[in-house]
Order: structure tokens, then sequence, then C-alpha cells
């Protein structure tokens, strides 16, 4: 393990990486959840700097086109990779009973990253200023509703999720295996990148008529004549615009029975599902809980797609009105900007809007005219990955340009409408090792294929998904496996015909009571196994 950190802090991720590698399958490891958790925290560790060290390299010969920058960032392979494994890496780590101990390495790689992110945000700002703020050919934020939305067959799924960044976008539709003509697009949100501008970008109308202005002391978008400063405003006006359109939270939605949620689908043409779990955790400050709590969101979407195909809803749109920055750390006084002054409207740590004032160093100033508004109000951002003295959190923030605040996922597909809940074999999966009580975010169960069709199943094994679940909500998943491989992306283990493998489950919430442990059909739903509820004693 200590090798290991070295490795990373010499620079040599790679070399890291090749041993965790090696080592994953040791004697110890295989019965010492603690000690596997450990290995796995340094894997990510070295895998998020070998991609932070890769991204480096090629920014260093990017070409100017800001065009080319969205290319690298969201091609297969891209930089979103980057952005990915950060958080993978950070949530893991906020999920750990104890520190990592390539703490070091764990540092090192943590200011590699940070540094990263300023470089591309500086370089992208700079090419986005000299393309004047343009980006023809790209999917705007504005264009999603007409382009995926309003021609799609009644009633539509429409979610909008508060901070949902690309990758995350891609993330979730790996959590949909039975979605069909499933594409995912990176949309060009609108500037600033805040949730009453990109909120409104995503609604009926925008791309026609779309302009950030302020009225009465409030900054808020215009369509069509219509001020939509806040999720009141543009509820009305998505009533008015879309006859017969319903509107849901998504913890609302997740809680509600199958015969209560169709009820209230019946005669919809459009259901409005809103979350603004991502945004919310960041904002509150706790850095590590919103760490641990971010990531459940995608499952629950994932888990709300499937209730609403169940209901009887075939097409969906997901959509978001930004993305994020969320550091590991709150930014240190040297990353700090002095606000512009003049006339303000609307402060927030990446973006300011108003009239006249000053552009401090580090900061790019734009008219509203240049980014299409019918406005006389400026905006300023900080060109790196800077943050003005404001209001907010100082470690999760958004508003400004960079491709992580700027690129929102689209998401788009077919669900086959399930009248009734899939069912499965009685006793086809067991498992056993459960704790009495949970007083670890870390513990392991032991899964096992059982049941009479044992011949029915493909000699490649049992697919399954196991969660931890507290009434209606995905509150965490599988982390790690021994014997067999876990995928990442979709947190799915495969069980052998013969056989058992330990999967250590991971604790995303700390704030429920109790849980249960359920293992799923990936593909249906299905459930193979449910525990009783659990009690929740973290630190017993």
């Amino acid at each position: 393990m200590r090798h290991c950190g070295e490795l990373i802090i010499q620079g040599d991720a790679a070399g890291a990486l090749k041993l965790v590698t090696e080592r994953a399958r040791s004697f110890w490891l295989d019965r010492d959840m603690g000690r596997k958790a450990q290995w796995e925290a340094c894997r990510r560790i070295a895998e998020l700097g070998l991609l932070a060290t890769e991204t480096r390299k090629a920014l260093s010969s990017m070409a100017r086109e800001a065009g080319a920058w969205l290319t690298a960032y969201t091609n297969e392979g891209g930089w979103y990779r980057m952005d990915q494994a950060q958080r993978r890496l950070e949530a893991f780590v906020a999920s750990m009973d104890e520190d990592a101990e390539a703490e070091r390495a764990l540092a090192l790689v943590r200011r590699a990253y940070e540094d990263t992110c300023a470089q591309m945000a500086e370089g992208f700002t700079e090419a986005l200023r000299r393309a004047q703020w343009q980006l023809p050919g790209m999917l705007t934020q504005t264009a999603v509703y007409g382009a995926l939305v309003g021609e799609r067959p009644r009633p539509v799924a429409y979610f909008f999720v508060d901070a949902l960044r690309y990758e995350m976008g891609l993330e979730l539709a790996g959590r949909l295996p039975q979605a069909l003509d499933l594409s995912v697009r990176a949309a060009v949100a609108s500037l600033p990148t805040i949730t009453q501008v990109g909120m409104a970008a995503l609604l009926p109308g925008a791309s026609a008529s779309f302009d950030v202005v302020a009225q009465e002391g409030k900054l808020g978008a215009r369509i069509d004549g219509a001020f939509l400063p806040d999720l009141t405003a543009r509820q009305k006006f998505l009533a008015a615009r879309v006859p017969g359109s319903k509107d849901f939270a998504l913890d609302k939605l997740l809680r509600m029975t199958a015969s209560k949620l169709a009820q209230q689908l019946e005669g919809a043409t459009l259901v409005a599902v809103r979350s603004q779990d991502i945004d919310r955790a960041g904002e509150e400050g706790a850095t590590l809980t919103a760490r641990q709590t971010m990531d459940t969101v995608i499952d629950n979407l994932a888990r709300a797609v499937r209730k609403l195909a169940a209901a009887g809803v075939e097409h969906f749109v997901i959509s978001a009105d930004h993305g994020h920055h969320f550091a590991a750390e709150p930014k240190d006084e040297s990353m700090r900007i002095e606000a512009p002054g003049g006339d303000t409207v609307e402060l927030h740590r990446r973006c300011w809007a108003g009239r006249g004032g000053t552009t401090p160093p580090g900061c790019v100033r734009v008219t509203g005219a240049d980014l299409g508004y019918a406005t006389d109000l400026d905006f300023v951002f900080p060109s790196g990955a800077g943050v003005f003295r404001a209001g907010g959190d100082l470690a999760f923030h958004h508003g400004g340009p960079s491709l992580q605040e700027l690129l929102v996922p689209v998401l788009a597909f077919r669900m086959e409408p399930r009248r009734a809940t899939a069912r499965a074999e009685k006793g086809l999966v067991s498992a056993s090792g459960l704790p009495s009580e949970i007083t670890n975010r870390i513990f392991s169960v032991v899964l096992e294929v059982g049941g009479t069709n044992l011949n029915l199943l493909p000699e490649s094994g049992l697919l399954v998904r196991p969660l931890m679940m507290s009434g209606d909500r995905i509150v965490g998943e599988a982390g790690m496996a021994f014997g067999a491989e876990l995928d990442r992306a979709t947190g799915c283990v495969r069980l052998p015909q013969q056989g058992t493998v330990t999967v250590g489950l991971l604790l995303k919430d700390d704030t429920v009571e109790k849980l249960r442990v359920v293992v799923q059909d990936p593909k249906t739903d299905a459930v193979l196994f449910q525990s009783a509820d659990l009690p929740v004693r973290l630190g017993i």
C-alpha cells in the first residue's frame, strides 16, 4: 500500500494501477473488507491520477477552436472521464469508515485534478471569447424542448434535473439497460449557468424567444414576454403552454404507490419530473454528506423512469439546467476574487450579473447582446477556476462557462410500458452474512444463486444489482466484489451458477434510520432477494 502511494506521488500512476490490479485477489483482501476498501481507494486514486496526467498533456496541444474543446470533452474516451473518476473517488472515500491510508497520494491527485480543471477552464473560456461566445452546430439548451420533447408521442416524461453533469448523464444511461433507442447528447447550457436561467431554457418556446433580464431587482429568463424568475413562475408557464401537463418532485414520485401514480397520470400529456437533490446537497455546504448522497440521485432517477414505464409512460427526455464543479476542499484565499461592484443584480460564486463595475483580473466580461439576449445586462465570469467573494459553498459551485458547468446531458429514449411489477422465482438468490444492524458505512453480504431452475440460467451466470433501499429511495450500492467483477458503471455483478460472491455495499446516505438489502434483476427491476429492515446505527 505504501509503495503504491509512493508510485502515485512520483508520477507513476500507471505503475500503481498495475500493482493494485495484481493485488486485487490476494488471500487477505478476499477476507477483510477494511483492507479491500483501502486498496479500492488506492485504485481509484491511481485512476484519477492517470486521467489527470493524460488530460493535462492533451490540453497543452489543444486547437484554438471552441468546438474542438467540446469534442475533446464529450467524445468516447474524452475528458469527461476525469470528472467521472474524481466523482467516484470522492464518493467512495466519503463512504469509508476510516481515512484512506494513501492520504499523501490522495492529496496530490486532488491537487492535480484541480490544476487540470483550472487549465481546462482558462483554455476553453479563451476559445469561447475568440468564437464570440457562439458555438454553431451544437445542440443548445433552448432547443431541447422543440427538438426532442415537443414532437414525441404523448404522454412524454420530461425530467428537469438540477446540476446533473454530462458525465453523470452518461452514467445514468448505463443504469437503464431496458431503454430503447437511447441517445445521449451534450447540450450547451445558457449563460450564466444558474438554476433560474437553465431551467427556463428547457421550457417550450425557448428556442424562439429567450432572454436573460432583470425585472424589479430580480434576475430571470424571459420567454415570449413572460418573466420567469423562480420555480412557481416556470410551473405556471409550463401548465399554460402544455395543457394536460403534470408536475412531480422526484421524491414525491418515488413515494407514490403504483395505483396512486396511475391515477395521477390519467389524461397527462407531459409528465414533468423535477429533482433538486444534487444542487441542494452541494449548496448546503456539508461536503462529506453531499459526496455520500449525490450519486444516489442517479439511481433514483433510473428508478423513477422504470416506475413511470410501469405506469404506462413510453417516451422520456432527461436533461439539466447546468453542471457543476465540486472540489474536495473549499477554495483557498488565493482563488477568491473581489466582486465587480457596480449595479449588481445577482452575484454567485462563478458569475456576476449587473451594469457597470469593473472587470477583476482573471475574469472575462461579456454583454448580454453578445450572448444573444435583448438585455442591458453585462455578465462577468472567472476565466479559470476561481470564485467571487459571494454567498454559497466554496467547494460546490456553478454559474460560469467551464466545460463542467456549461455542458449538460440530454437523454432521449423510450421504454416498453409494463403494467405489472416484474416477478422472479422465489429463492433464486440467497444472501448470508447480513449484519443485524448497520454500524459501518461499508459492510459485506454473501450472495449465491439458488432455486430449482439453475439449468435455465446462462453459463455466464446471473446478472444482479445489489442495492440498499430505505422506503422507495436507493441509499447505497455495491462498491466492491470478491469472486466476481463489479461493473462500476452499472453497479452490477454476475453470480456464477456454482459458488458465492461477496459484495461490499456502500451506504451513501447517513440520514436514514433503517434500510433493507435488495438484489434486483437490472433489466426488469424484479426483486430476487430482499432482507428485513435493518436499523442504521453508525458509530456504535
